[in-house]
C-alpha cells in the first residue's frame, strides 16, 4: 500500500507590538492637541479678536457717548473674549446719571451697553438729586431742575424720606396739592411745606389718620381760607390747630 506523505509547511508569522499598532492613534492625538493647543494661544492674544465696536443702547439725555468710550477703553485692550464685562459694568455704574447698566458681548468684535438713566423726583437738601428708589446721586455739571420738591432727612435716609414722600404727595393729589417740601427731623418728626406756603406738622405716628383729618377739613374749612393760613399742626389726637398769617 502506497504511503503518502504530506509535507507539513510551516509558516512564520511576525509578531508586531501592540504600541506599535496603535502609533497612527497617537500621532493624531498628538496633532490635535498641538492644533487645539495653538488656537487657544491664537484666541489668548488679544490682537487676534479686537473688540472694534461699543454699540450703547438706550434713551440718553445726560450721557454722553464720550462718557460711555471713556469708561470702556481702559477694559477694551484685554480683546474681545477676555475683556472683563463686570469690570465694564461697574465701570459704567459710576457715571453719575446711570441708573443701571447691562454689558455683553456679540459677534464677532461687538459690545453692547444697555444704558438707563436716572430720573429725577427731587432734590436732596444738602445737594444732589433724588431718583424714585430713594438713591441720591451727584451730576458734575448743573441741571435745570426748578420746581422740582426738596427733600429733607438725617444722613442715610433717602430711600424712607422718598418713600414717605411719595406717600404724602398721593394722599394729597385729590386736593390738587402739590408737596414743594418734605422733612424728618433727628426726632423721626415730619413736617410739610406745600407749594401755596402752607405748613403742615405731621410729627412722628399716626401719619395715615392725621392725613385724612386734614382731607376733610379741607374741601370746607380750610380750602376757602388757604390763602390766609400759615401753619396747621396736625399732632392732636382729634383736631389740628390753625395758624394764620399775620396780614
Amino acid at each position: 500500500m502506497a504511503r503518502k506523505v504530506q509535507a507539513r509547511r510551516t509558516q512564520q508569522v511576525a509578531v508586531r507590538p501592540r504600541w506599535l499598532s496603535q502609533l497612527p492613534l497617537f500621532a493624531g492625538l498628538f496633532a490635535l492637541t498641538g492644533l487645539t493647543a495653538g488656537a487657544l494661544w491664537w484666541l489668548s492674544a488679544p490682537d487676534s479678536l479686537p473688540l472694534r465696536t461699543v454699540r450703547v443702547q438706550g434713551e440718553l439725555h445726560h450721557v454722553t457717548q464720550q462718557e460711555v468710550r471713556d469708561a470702556v477703553l481702559p477694559h477694551a485692550q484685554a480683546g474681545f473674549l477676555h475683556i472683563d464685562i463686570n469690570a465694564v459694568r461697574e465701570a459704567l455704574e459710576q457715571l453719575p446719571w446711570v441708573h443701571s447698566v447691562q454689558v455683553r458681548r456679540a459677534w464677532p468684535d461687538v459690545l453692547l451697553v444697555q444704558l438707563r438713566e436716572q430720573q429725577v423726583l427731587a432734590h436732596w437738601a444738602d445737594g444732589g438729586l433724588v431718583n424714585p428708589e430713594g438713591k441720591v446721586f451727584r451730576p458734575l455739571e448743573p441741571v435745570a431742575t426748578s420746581g422740582l420738591p426738596v427733600l429733607r432727612g438725617p444722613q442715610g435716609t433717602s430711600v424712607m424720606v422718598t418713600a414717605q414722600f411719595i406717600e404724602l404727595q398721593r394722599a394729597l393729589l385729590p386736593l390738587q396739592l402739590n408737596i414743594a417740601e418734605v422733612a424728618m427731623d433727628e426726632r423721626r418728626a415730619w413736617r410739610l411745606v406745600l407749594e401755596n406756603g402752607m405748613e403742615l406738622m405731621l410729627g412722628r405716628n399716626e401719619h395715615p389718620a392725621r392725613m385724612e383729618r386734614f382731607a376733610r377739613a379741607w374741601p370746607r374749612i380750610l380750602g376757602p381760607r388757604s390763602t390766609t393760613v400759615a401753619r396747621i399742626d396736625l399732632r392732636y389726637t382729634n383736631g389740628f390747630a390753625v395758624s394764620f398769617r399775620q396780614s
